[in-house]
């Protein structure tokens, strides 16, 4: 066989592969639009976070303003915006996060949604509280002077972990609901925005209580919001393209594999519903 006849039998193959993709997938072009916007976003998200750690490791750019951006916050911080501080900063607490990730994880598989839709937020806060603290190993920056501070860390400073746990977290769980529960535009819009705000007030606190650099926070927001669109990306599509029926092979590999595939796919009730992309 040819080369031509090898490219032209592969094309043929991606055309079909494609359209019986698109076929499974059974979305609207609205559907379409917002997958598209979430691809975007991505792809947006995961260039700040390369374009900040290179200008932290390589000691320019964003990083060589950061002590006259943090001061900023430093210098412009009455006592009620510290008291606020504090309560935003808890919102990111490992611990707080955690509890949150469990008790709506239940709530979501309540209410029928798969275990793979409902586990998304617990998954993306253990993926980005890994990558950060790889992250913070391997960068081993020191934190904003000791006078600047209002909490004890200990921690090396990039990423912040607060900031990238807390925008795991809430933008998983509002992408989850907005896609697996809601139907109106505007609520998702909604909930979607509003886990954004929360994030973003858990991020900045950490600057007024002047425990993070700038470009710490930034990367930190990049870092979760990227685990949080591919988390909820692949649980969606998962959802959407699993398969009516699966017939059982020979071999342990295969047995595990139909194992969690049934756990991943498991609803407290009959499936009642698919991803609300299709009905977008």
């Amino acid at each position: 066989m040819s080369l031509r006849e090898r490219l032209e039998r592969l094309g043929r193959w991606s055309v079909t592969e494609v359209r019986h993709v698109t076929h499974r997938l059974g979305l609207t072009w609205k559907g379409w639009c917002a997958l598209g916007a979430s691809v975007l976003a991505l792809v947006a998200a995961m260039t700040v976070l390369g374009g900040v750690s290179e200008d932290v490791t390589q000691h320019n750019g964003l990083a060589s303003s950061d002590p006259s951006h943090l001061r900023f916050f430093t210098d412009h911080r009455p006592g009620f915006l510290v008291q606020s501080a504090h309560i935003a900063t808890d919102l990111g607490n490992a611990a707080v996060l955690a509890l949150l990730v469990i008790g709506a994880g239940l709530l979501l598989w309540r209410r029928g949604l798969p275990v793979v839709a409902a586990a998304a937020p617990a998954f993306a806060l253990g993926v980005t509280a890994l990558l950060s603290d790889v992250a913070k190993r391997l960068v081993d920056r020191g934190r904003p002077p000791v006078p600047l501070r209002l909490l004890v860390e200990g921690e090396p400073s990039f990423p912040s972990g607060h900031a990238a746990n807390s925008a795991a977290v809430y933008l998983t769980l509002g992408l989850v609901i907005a896609v697996f529960v809601l139907r109106s535009p505007l609520s998702r819009v909604a909930v979607v925005a509003g886990a954004g705000l929360v994030a973003g007030a858990v991020g900045t606190s950490r600057l007024v209580l002047g425990v993070h650099w700038p470009s710490d926070v930034l990367a930190g927001w990049a870092l979760g919001t990227s685990i949080a669109l591919v988390t909820t990306l692949a649980a969606t599509l998962f959802v959407l393209l699993k398969p009516t029926t699966l017939t059982p092979r020979p071999g342990w590999l295969h047995r595990a594999a139909l194992v969690l595939y049934r756990v991943l796919t498991y609803e407290r009730h009959a499936p009642r519903r698919r991803p609300r992309l299709q009905a977008a």
